[in-house]
């Protein structure tokens, strides 16, 4: 009678640990499976310094071959500028306050402290003054047939951002061509909530060509923001194009009497240059290549509170504090929002995580799977509900994509903790990761480029650092512990073997849930030695890494196996013989 192991994978918890299969483990921690053996995770290593402590999101910005690791306090959503090759590097992010953007003229401005090193607001506001006329004395023939008009004003950026209009001027008649001094312009973004931080540079003027305040105007002229009159002797035929902004207002931003619910969130990128994000209840959607355009047309209302969004295969996936939708569309005009038969509530924004084809984050029976429309608990079977709630703490999870693997860590006053989960192979593999007071991760970047994850890790004092995930070349110690095998009537197993690429080894075995056997096999040379705790006994040299057990009869056997090497197999067996066939 023997047990040999040579394939070694996660773990279920919900099952008893005498029927999991063969293969699967009580305990897998620390411990890469990709090849079917026990592989050792790697330490951390550190990439950057970072500008002080606290902080809990990262983003790489590259620029001019050199990169720069931007840093906040603030749970952070960041993308770059939806315009292929963008000449300005942009980028932009919410959940800092109110939703902003930079140039890498502002971003990584010359000085110190933390990048970003400025920025501007998202969004234009529209100017606070209406426009006053006034016709040219003499400029009129009196022969001409008269027409009423009218005239607003937009502000634009340095980016040629454009913004909404200012209200009408009182409406007026004129003759074609006649001078008309238009007065009273803005000439600053003006003060108070929402027009703090701007880039405004420009100013347009346009002029309505059809006698009335509520029709189509069209382009006069653009003037520098300084700039509060302007004579105009446009004739109608030269008018310019249709003013495109109308409706170009900002996102939600800090303005609590308008958006009690706050700032947009959750910054992300959808396909054909549009970009959404969430403010309570409230879906938000950009016009196309325009990140500073936000219609309130464009905008959807749920029955329920958003919780986090990303983008799942071609759908943009909501998770919310109850039912979850999944957004269809191309055109922002027309997005549609489709509720999902599934009560899978998303419990933590920063759980969620775009998987490429598929989102995953943390609900309150496991971890939930969205795909389209249909949404699973993927750890169901695995991890039973209490078990989730009770040892892996969804409501305080962080999830991270990690070379297409789902990396959860956890902080929940004294309980530090995470996991990888691995679904590349349809297998649904859970291994567990060790964290601490001091390797407690408080936020991470997965980096596009390379698909390697970075986490943030603050020290007991200075500066926070971040560190590549298993980037390090320390091999940390794993444990893993097979299922109980348990033998057609009860038996003794009188021999251990352990095949490894590097030593030592430690081996564990247990009779009835109980330790009988604990071990380290190390190697000097040609020769094994072999020390133990249970029994305790002196070194002993052996010519092959394989020791008797202690003698007893046991209803079942498992054996746990500790390393910061790789092991390739692993057997125990009631005979000599039987180990020496194996």
């Amino acid at each position: 009678m023997y047990y040999k192991l040579i394939t070694f994978k996660g773990i279920a918890p919900q099952i008893s640990p005498r029927l999991l299969a063969d293969t699967m483990a009580q305990t897998a921690q620390d411990v890469v499976l990709d090849s079917g053996r026990l592989v050792p995770i790697t330490d951390n290593s550190t990439t950057v310094t970072l500008n002080a402590s606290g902080k809990t999101s990262v983003y790489k910005y590259t620029f001019g071959g050199t990169d720069y690791w931007f840093e906040w306090t603030a749970d952070v959503n960041v993308q770059p500028a939806p315009i292929p090759d963008d000449a300005n590097a942009r980028l932009y992010w919410s959940g800092d306050t109110f939703p902003k953007m930079g140039s890498s003229t502002e971003l990584i401005a010359s000085g110190s402290g933390a990048y970003p090193r400025s920025f501007y607001r998202l969004g234009i506001p529209a100017p606070e003054n209406t426009i006053t006329t006034s016709i040219a004395s003499g400029s009129d023939d009196g022969t001409q047939t008269q027409h009423s008009t009218s005239y607003v004003y937009t502000f634009v950026s340095g980016f040629g951002e454009e913004g909404p209009p200012s209200a009408a001027s009182t409406v007026f008649t004129k003759v074609d061509a006649q001078t008309v001094t238009v007065a009273n312009m803005s000439t600053s973004a003006g003060s108070g909530t929402s027009r703090s931080n701007t880039n405004i540079t420009k100013k347009r003027i346009y002029r309505s060509n059809t006698g009335s305040n509520t029709t189509a105007f069209q382009f006069v002229a653009e003037v520098n923001l300084n700039v509060a009159s302007y004579a105009d002797s446009t004739t109608n035929a030269n008018l310019g194009e249709l003013i495109p902004s109308t409706y170009w207002i900002a996102p939600p931003d800090e303005n609590s009497s308008l958006y009690p619910n706050g700032q947009m969130l959750g910054l992300t990128a959808m396909p054909n240059g549009i970009f959404a994000g969430f403010s309570g209840k409230r879906l938000c959607f950009s016009e196309p290549f325009l990140p500073h355009a936000w219609p309130v047309a464009y905008r959807i209302t749920l029955d329920e509170e958003i919780v986090s969004i990303a983008m799942a295969g071609n759908g943009l996936f909501i998770g919310t504090k109850g039912t979850p939708y999944l957004v269809l569309g191309t055109d922002p005009q027309s997005m549609s929002a489709i509720r999902i038969e599934a009560a899978q509530a998303c419990l933590n924004k920063r759980s969620m995580v775009d998987m490429g084809p598929y989102v995953l984050y943390a609900g309150a029976d496991g971890l939930v799977a969205a795909t389209g429309t249909d949404v699973q608990v993927v750890t169901e079977g695995q991890i039973s509900p209490a078990q989730w709630r009770a040892d892996y703490y969804p409501s305080s999870l962080q999830g991270f994509l990690w070379e297409g693997r789902y990396v959860g860590l956890y902080t929940s006053g004294s309980n530090y903790g995470g996991f990888i989960f691995d679904n590349r192979f349809g297998e649904r593999r859970i291994t567990t990761l060790t964290q601490t007071a001091t390797t407690d991760a408080s936020g991470g970047f997965t980096d596009p480029d390379d698909n390697e994850l970075y986490l943030i890790i603050d020290p007991s004092s200075g500066n926070g650092v971040v560190k590549k995930f298993q980037g390090g070349t320390t091999n940390q110690t794993f444990t893993w512990k097979s299922k109980e095998f348990v033998p057609e009537r009860p038996g003794r197993m009188g021999f251990v073997k352990v095949d490894a690429e590097d030593w030592p080894v430690v081996i564990k075995v247990y009779g009835d849930g109980s330790l009988i056997y604990h071990a380290t096999f190390n190697k000097s040379g040609a020769t094994y030695n072999l020390t133990g705790s249970t029994p305790s006994f002196s070194q002993v040299n052996i010519q092959e890494p394989v020791a008797r057990l202690p003698s007893g009869v046991h209803r079942t056997y498992s054996v746990e196996i500790q390393a910061a090497k790789t092991v390739n197999e692993v057997c125990i067996a009631e005979s000599i013989s039987e180990i020496r066939s194996l």
